[in-house]
């Protein structure tokens, strides 16, 4: 194992622009792999690969 941790940080939501909806919890961020990406499928337009929140790799949160 190298030791190396993923390290995620907030992002505006590109559906929203920061105002908050559904896929990011009405918070208006998204915690997002870095480096940060915006989405190679949608070019940040939000499509079903990124979660509908325009950046590669979305932290994928659940509430339990």
């Amino acid at each position: 194992m190298s030791g190396d941790k993923e390290t995620y940080a907030p992002e505006t939501c590109c559906h929203c622009d920061g105002l908050g909806c559904t896929y990011c919890n009405n918070t208006g961020v998204v915690m997002v792999l870095q480096p940060s990406q915006k989405c190679r499928h949608c070019g940040g337009d939000c499509c079903i690969y990124c979660g509908y929140t325009g950046w590669e790799h979305p932290l994928k949160e659940y509430k339990g």
